[in-house]
Order: C-alpha cells, then sequence, then structure tokens
C-alpha cells in the first residue's frame, strides 16, 4: 500500500536514516538562493524513464508528474528539510527534468508600488486566495 505521502515508495524509515549532507553532496544551498518556497514545479520528463537518479530526486520528479507543486510541498511529501528539496530541485532543473515558475512575491520588487509600499493587487491577490479557501 503506497501514497503520494509515503517517502521513497514505502520505505519510511530510509527518509530518516540518511542524513541531509549526504542527500545533497555536501551542500547547503542551492545554486539559486533565492528559490522561494512557494515556486510552482513541474516535471518535464517521465521519472520511470531516468536511471542513475538517487530516490530523493525519483520521488521529488513523481509528485511533480502531471501536476503542479510547490517546494514547501516537496518537502512535505518527502519528508525532506525545504533546503535540500531546494538543493535537489534546483539540480534537477538545471538538466532540465523540471521546470520551476516563480511569479511575484513579497519580496519582488514588481510587487511594490512607488511609494515603496506593497502593491494593492498583491494585496488583493491575497485576499482572493483567502477567500477561496
Amino acid at each position: 500500500m503506497s501514497d503520494s505521502s509515503t517517502p521513497f515508495d514505502g520505505h519510511e524509515d530510509e527518509a530518516y536514516t540518511v542524513r541531509p549532507y549526504a542527500v545533497t553532496g555536501g551542500r547547503v544551498s542551492a545554486a539559486s538562493k533565492d528559490l522561494p518556497m512557494e515556486a510552482l514545479v513541474e516535471a518535464t520528463t517521465d521519472p520511470q524513464a531516468l536511471t542513475g537518479l538517487t530516490p530523493e530526486k525519483k520521488k521529488i520528479l513523481q509528485l511533480a508528474t502531471g501536476q503542479y507543486q510547490s517546494v514547501a510541498e516537496l518537502s512535505a511529501h518527502t519528508r525532506l528539510p525545504l533546503g535540500v528539496v531546494r538543493v535537489l530541485v534546483t539540480d534537477l532543473a538545471e538538466v532540465n527534468y523540471l521546470k520551476i515558475h516563480v511569479s511575484g512575491t513579497a519580496d519582488d520588487a514588481s510587487t511594490h508600488d512607488a511609494s515603496g509600499e506593497l502593491s494593492l493587487s498583491l494585496l488583493e491577490s491575497v485576499l482572493d486566495g483567502i477567500a477561496a479557501l
């Protein structure tokens, strides 16, 4: 019995025995340090056709196949720290296995008005999102 929230296809203990630095090859930050946790990710290739990838990368590709997943969701589903998932997502995007969609965030200059305050359109979209819940 397997569901999408079980890490590594049912090997739950494996998620807790592998140290994060081992999963990322010792790297602690992604090449793209500004990858927001709300960035949406989609797979551009079939994860079953790929060989030579780590179980963590394969799981990320499986989760992002056929639907958008945020970096935060990938972290929760794989039960890996957010920083580790950022590194893995960036690695997969660099070899064109994933496509990352980043929209304006609260820190983005396009979300601010001329006076430096958050723009009305950003605040309205936040309210619309809350109302949709």
